[in-house]
């Protein structure tokens, strides 16, 4: 209850029933209905690294419902810089000291969700500065769809509300494609990749019904290649167990 009290219906259906499948399928519907409008998928350097700490326990203090109760609970993890240990080699005497003072701890299992957390208000404030545009996130997958005229507005203003939580966009890493084609006067930042045919997004492809095929065609030949490989592990259970929690789901996503 406590997340559906605290999101939205949209964004909690989102959380219930898959994240990756919501978007995926909803970019789909998008383009069908705006095959002109603009894809940006925005990449963010060493994102669970560097979300600001401040960020996180000010939307944990303004959460309605009971997630403002974890406050004090995160608290007691993330109040105070700890020392991380770091060295080249295993000599005591070489072991330098690393100050841990932002992003999620490695093996926090609440990483996820106070990433999340942190992440939200930038893309809430988006969506009501720029209605004509769609914003969607999952982990630190950020997209936005759009028309010509928004997109790049858009674009550069969630890169500042990124920035004041502790997030950096990565241009080199980010890619803008449309179904009709990118005019030429669409001024991204140096660095953006610009596919003429498609793109994936959180393992799918979207793009051409070539680009597709091709895509889902390399897939199933790495893993066809692999399903048949695991009789060598030479026991029948291991191999199920591989086959039927791993590649069935591989599988049946990719479908």
């Amino acid at each position: 209850m406590a997340l559906a009290d605290h999101f939205s219906p949209l964004e909690f259906g989102m959380a219930r029933h898959g994240g990756c499948k919501t978007i995926i399928h909803g970019l789909h519907a998008t383009l069908d209905l705006h095959p002109d409008w603009i894809v940006l998928q925005v990449d963010i350097q060493n994102a669970f690294n560097t979300i600001s700490w401040e960020a996180l326990f000010c939307e944990l203090r303004a959460a309605i419902g009971s997630l403002d109760q974890l406050f004090l609970f995160v608290g007691s993890f993330y109040a105070c810089h700890l020392s991380l240990y770091f060295s080249h080699c295993s000599h005591e005497d070489e072991v330098s000291f690393l100050s841990s003072e932002s992003g999620t701890r490695q093996g926090d299992t609440l990483g996820g969700a106070l990433f999340a957390l942190a992440h939200l208000r930038a893309l809430r404030t988006m969506a009501s500065k720029y209605p004509l545009c769609l914003f969607s996130s999952l982990a630190d997958d950020t997209h936005i769809f759009g028309p010509f005229e928004a997109i790049v507005p858009a674009f550069h203003t969630l890169e500042g509300h990124l920035s004041a939580v502790g997030l950096i966009v990565q241009p080199t890493k980010c890619v803008a494609w449309s179904p009709f084609g990118l005019p030429s006067s669409l001024s991204l930042p140096p660095g953006f990749s610009l596919p003429s045919t498609g793109l994936r997004i959180l393992g799918a492809p979207i793009g051409s019904d070539s680009f597709q095929a091709s895509f889902v065609g390399d897939a199933l030949e790495v893993d066809v290649s692999i399903i048949h490989q695991l009789s060598l592990l030479g026991n029948p259970q291991v191999a199920f167990g591989l086959f039927s929690r791993c590649y069935v789901q591989r599988l049946g996503y990719l479908l």
